[in-house]
């Protein structure tokens, strides 16, 4: 197999992504456990966690540019012969030891964030503007269309649990074949990469700039919702 033995650890993941994508788990799991709830305190939690996911993916766009080096969408973002090589080798049982994200996992974070976003889009103006269970923007659009975003806004967020599956065979499968154990890499930011390689980590993470991408996701999230 894949597995290096000669490793050395190196800080790869900063809080701020870190952050992201626990919060981003938590909310999920909140929105699934309340997805059916009609009115009432449920709905408020679902609500919650729409409005939690929304800030949260704002920021993470934000942090795509303005990360640290693991964390910037140009690093993990590969070419379509970097991508095909990649899967040629993981079907062979061989794939390469990768610092960030690999090839394939990093365009599956993209497609993740894009129907997270697409998820929490229709939850906004989806229902019936007379029901109490209905999104906050849902006045702003048609009432048939709103409607209709119900059943999409359900769709989507099946579809989204079946990325998940995916993503989390992947990473049984990154930890089978090469070792690198990225579930503990999410929660302490360090991975084990070969000592032979003089790969670069993380480097230095502005702290500013992750409170400056909150603040703003905050706000616009905020404002989206009073509209």
């Amino acid at each position: 197999m894949g597995v290096a033995t000669d490793k050395h650890r190196l800080f790869v993941w900063d809080l701020p992504t870190r952050l992201f994508h626990w919060i981003v788990v938590a909310a999920v799991i909140v929105a699934w456990a309340t997805g059916d709830a009609d009115d009432g305190f449920w709905f408020n939690v679902h609500l919650a966690a729409g409005y939690t996911l929304l800030a949260a993916l704002i920021f993470r766009l934000i942090w795509g540019f303005a990360g640290s080096r693991h964390a910037l969408f140009g690093d993990f973002l590969r070419s379509w012969p970097a991508v095909r090589d990649y899967a040629r080798r993981l079907l062979g049982l061989r794939p390469p030891h990768s610092t960030g994200h690999n090839p394939l996992g990093g365009w599956m974070v993209i497609l993740l964030l894009l129907v997270l976003a697409a998820v929490v889009a229709t939850g906004l103006f989806g229902g019936e503007s007379d029901e109490a269970a209905a999104g906050p923007l849902v006045h702003l659009i048609a009432p048939a269309l709103a409607e209709e975003l119900v059943d999409v806004h359900e769709v989507l967020f099946n579809v989204l649990l079946v990325l998940v599956g995916i993503h989390i065979a992947g990473v049984i499968t990154d930890i089978a074949l090469t070792g690198d154990n990225l579930v503990a890499a999410m929660i302490t930011g360090y991975k084990r990469v070969p000592a032979n390689r003089a790969d670069a980590g993380a480097g230095s993470v502005s702290y500013f700039r992750a409170a400056v991408a909150l603040a703003i996701g905050v706000a616009v999230t905020v404002y989206l919702v009073s509209l």
